[in-house]
């Protein structure tokens, strides 16, 4: 007796029938593949990442973590931020700074949950964890999120929680120079500079630069090869020409040039601040007394 042959035409009608697919593993979807466009569930979104970005603002070196969706303290959604801050003043605690808020595109969230937020004082020279925290609401998007730190009057950090777009960490730069500044033409009276550094804030006493300017510091000895016993060096005596010419004094709030050598002797911890357009850029020079002579250039890329 022949065999029944049943037409290949016939064999796909049956498999719409139940449908199943050629090639389709009896209807279950592959895992490894992604879901078709069509009538496929978007992929939910993300409740936390992981931030691990920098930024240094107002003598604080903040150090970011996870980011995470939560339920607020009253009751919606808030957005809870940890970070590690480091204190990086020599000599004064404080608070990390509260002049935050995140955008999501076009939207602004300012309002923080003070159930939430644990912001500690930070002793000097220390590092404490904390946490900010805001209320957020249904149109807020995690991975979109960028938290600005700062007034706009001053200079601001901007750190996306995704992504090297947008980062500005307000990193300090540091600027190879050393040598000496003399005082007059013997050149017997003399500070040495032994570190130098660009930055949008200042340390010691929590200070902030204003926008679209950064502090020039430079740290140096001052030495007294004479038996003369007024020697001091003092803030308005230390000046920075810039590179279009222009001649700026140091810093109030900022600069701490004043130092004694005694005679035949060296003195330590001379700091001469100066405020200059950002970004700092092109040759400097530091003179003391405006003995032009004496200068120093400080190249600055």
């Amino acid at each position: 007796m022949s065999k029944l042959r049943v037409p290949a035409v016939s064999a796909a009608i049956a498999l719409a029938l139940t449908g199943c697919v050629p090639g389709s593993g009896g209807g279950q979807a592959d895992p490894s593949r992604p879901a078709a466009a069509s009538g496929s569930p978007a992929a939910a979104a993300p409740t936390e990442i992981q931030i691990n970005k920098s930024y240094w603002y107002t003598g604080f070196k903040v150090t970011l973590g996870a980011a995470r969706l939560v339920a607020s303290s009253a009751g919606g959604k808030a957005v809870t931020i940890e970070g590690v801050f480091q204190n990086l003043s020599p000599e004064h605690p404080r608070e990390p700074a509260s002049d935050v808020l995140l955008t999501v595109g076009d939207r602004t969230y300012a309002e923080p949950d003070h159930q939430l937020e644990q912001l500690p004082e930070v002793p000097a020279q220390r590092s404490q964890p904390g946490t900010y925290a805001f209320a957020v609401d249904e149109h807020f998007v995690l991975a979109d999120a960028v938290l600005v730190v700062g007034r706009p009057a001053d200079r601001q950090a901007a750190i996306p929680f995704t992504g090297p777009d947008g980062l500005v960490a307000l990193e300090p730069k540091p600027v190879s120079i050393t040598g000496k500044v003399l005082r007059e033409k013997s050149g017997k009276v003399y500070l040495t500079v032994s570190a130098a550094e660009v930055r949008a804030d200042e340390p010691l006493l929590h200070g902030e630069a204003p926008t679209g300017q950064e502090f020039v510091r430079l740290t140096f000895s001052a030495t007294n090869d004479t038996a003369a016993g007024f020697a001091w060096v003092f803030d308005r005596d230390l000046h920075l020409r810039l590179p279009d010419g222009t001649v700026i004094a140091t810093a109030d709030n900022c600069s701490r040039a004043q130092i004694y050598p005694a005679p035949y002797a060296t003195a330590t911890g001379g700091l001469a601040c100066f405020l200059v357009p950002s970004p700092a850029s092109g040759e400097y020079l530091l003179t003391w007394n405006r003995y032009a002579k004496g200068a120093l250039r400080v190249p600055i890329d």
